[in-house]
């Protein structure tokens, strides 16, 4: 859950095709993952930080290897079949949070879960001249 009261001072329909991203790759891991005894999870936190606001956008899916870890935010690196993804997706997300002040970071564990670590500012930069 986010509490209702987080501020945060990106641009918001950026900050929204980050999230649209994110949910979207969960929901293509858990469809990989089949069936099983957990259900399909997606959850999404946040919480105040000394420095701003992190959100964590996590899903119970078949995780990423971790050889791939690196790779996740490389322009046109996708381990999805042709047709199915460019390759661009986290590579733009990465941009983007970064353009607006933030920071995005991926942990994984093959098999079990795999979560995107958002730090955002939540103050208005001050622009240098």
């Amino acid at each position: 859950s986010v509490p209702a009261d987080l501020k945060v001072y990106v641009d918001k329909s950026k900050l929204m095709q980050v999230f649209v991203n994110l949910v979207q790759n969960s929901v293509d891991a858990l469809k990989e993952k089949g069936s099983g005894d957990e259900k399909p999870l997606i959850s999404i936190r946040g919480a105040a930080t000394d420095k701003g606001v992190r959100v964590w956008v996590r899903d119970n899916g078949n995780g990423i290897p971790p050889e791939n870890l690196g790779k996740v935010f490389d322009p046109f690196f996708t381990t999805k079949d042709v047709g199915e993804g460019m390759g661009l997706g986290l590579s733009i997300c990465y941009r983007m949070v970064r353009e607006q002040g933030g920071d995005i970071s991926v942990k994984s564990e093959l098999g079990k879960f795999t979560e995107f670590l958002l730090d955002l500012p939540a103050q208005e930069r001050l622009e240098t001249a």
